[in-house]
């Protein structure tokens, strides 16, 4: 699987506050740690403050995040940006064969 650096933003606030019920039951519901084949969330951090923040995770591929994430945009006006990304073991392999 490929790792992913995935980023959100809300387009309002007002979008963003009209989340937070949804996340809250996402989360304490346990659904947030549901198992999605061909994705794997490592980490998620929050910034609130401007509405945005960060997801680092393994994915088979665009699709299946596009899956993952796709409602949240449809419901609460979320844009999503996905960046393939490198481990460091990786990296360090590739600038070894160099």
């Amino acid at each position: 699987m490929q790792l992913y650096i995935v980023t959100w933003k809300f387009e309002s606030s007002e979008d963003q506050i009209y989340s937070s019920e949804a996340f809250v039951d996402y989360v304490e519901s346990g659904k947030s740690e549901d198992h999605i084949d061909g994705y794997e969330r490592i980490a998620w951090a929050h910034t609130p403050q401007d509405g945005t923040g960060v997801i680092i995770c393994k994915a088979s591929n665009a699709s299946t995040l596009f899956r993952v994430f796709g409602s949240w945009r449809d419901k609460f006006g979320m844009t999503w940006e996905y960046k393939p990304a490198l481990s460091t073991e990786e990296f360090v392999g590739l600038l070894k064969e160099k």
